[in-house]
């Protein structure tokens, strides 16, 4: 047969339990509430420990008044009213504090202890098995990863006299290299001054466009010429006809070629004529039909000129811009011309 104390204990107990798997926080009027609070994670150093995204369960002894969780909880599951489950809940409370007054301490499995101090202050100690509050946090559990050891650890010094083993010095007599250095220098002068500077060919480091061919070819000529006097002396019949042909080739290549450019420059030369310009019209019978209408009593060198397709009348033109002008701005005087314009154009 059960205790009556251990039947209260058991009841508020399963009510703690149920309530805090829901809530952040159950108050027991008149001792004390749970709050869970969420600790990411972390890792502890010291003892190479990783610990999971948890809630821990703490207890706050102000926090005493009545929330109404615990008293519905006992409402509902004993099937009774508001007011009755209320006396229960203080009934279980006082009880708890009895007992606790009586041993000092009290178990609340899985929640955790709760001892008084030394000056009579409530001490709780959470319980360790907290699985049955992270089972929304994956419930994953913590673990411990050990740091590598080495088995056989080389010192700085070792590794310094290992790097040294690998680099060999070879002695090296300065005096040798300077010997040497000198030698080099000495085979230098030496192949630069037996060089002879008349050997070489110079038309071989010469840059042209003109092949080496013709280079050859003139320069044959050129000797041709220099030793041909010599027989001229001893023939001075030849000399005369050579003299002769000459000039007749000379005057016969130079004669067409001044003919030629001043034939060039008076085709590329535009002759400029300014026209005073009455009517512009579209078509060559609408031009001569508004020349018979005005008659060449007002204009009589009036014609008509066609460019770009366009066909204008005009009263006169002139080869001087300042005669074409003056001529205008008499025409205009005239109130049938008063419209009259200046329009260049250069013929060919």
């Amino acid at each position: 047969m059960r205790s009556p104390y251990l039947c209260v204990m058991l009841r508020i107990i399963r009510h703690i339990e149920q309530l805090l798997s829901v809530h952040d926080c159950v108050i027991i009027p008149g001792f004390g509430g749970f709050v869970l609070q969420v600790t990411p994670t972390w890792y502890k150093a010291d003892e190479h420990r990783f610990e999971p995204l948890h809630k821990e369960l703490v207890f706050n002894e102000t926090l005493q008044h009545n929330d109404g969780l615990l008293v519905e909880s006992y409402r509902q599951a004993e099937a009774t009213d508001y007011r009755t489950a209320y006396q229960w809940v203080q009934a279980d409370v006082a009880e708890l504090k009895a007992q606790l007054s009586r041993e000092g301490k009290v178990e609340m499995t899985p929640i955790g202890v709760f001892r008084r101090g030394e000056e009579g202050q409530l001490i709780f100690e959470a319980s360790r098995d907290g699985d049955w509050l992270n089972a929304s946090m994956f419930g994953l559990p913590a673990f411990s990863v050990e740091p590598l050891v080495l088995e056989h650890p080389v010192s700085v010094e070792e590794e310094k006299k290992e790097r040294r083993q690998d680099v060999y010095y070879i002695p090296v007599n300065r005096r040798l290299v300077h010997w040497v250095a000198a030698a080099v220098v000495a085979i230098v002068v030496f192949l630069s001054a037996s060089t002879s500077v008349e050997e070489v060919n110079r038309a071989a480091y010469t840059a042209s466009f003109v092949p080496t061919e013709m280079l050859n070819a003139s320069k044959q000529k050129t000797e041709q010429e220099a030793v041909k006097p010599i027989p001229r002396v001893a023939e001075p019949e030849v000399v005369p006809s050579f003299v002769t042909e000459e000039p007749k080739a000379e005057k016969k290549i130079e004669k067409p070629a001044p003919k030629q450019e001043v034939i060039q420059a008076t085709e590329a030369t535009p002759q400029k004529r300014y026209y005073i310009v009455i009517a512009s019209l579209a078509s060559r019978e609408q031009a001569e039909q508004f020349m018979a209408g005005v008659g060449r009593k007002d204009c009589p060198k009036m014609a008509v000129l066609q460019t770009k397709g366009k066909y204008r009348v005009y009263a006169d033109r002139f080869s001087d811009k300042v005669a074409a002008e003056k001529y205008q701005q008499i025409l205009r005087k005239n109130p049938k011309y008063k419209d009259a314009w200046l329009f260049t154009w250069a013929s060919k």
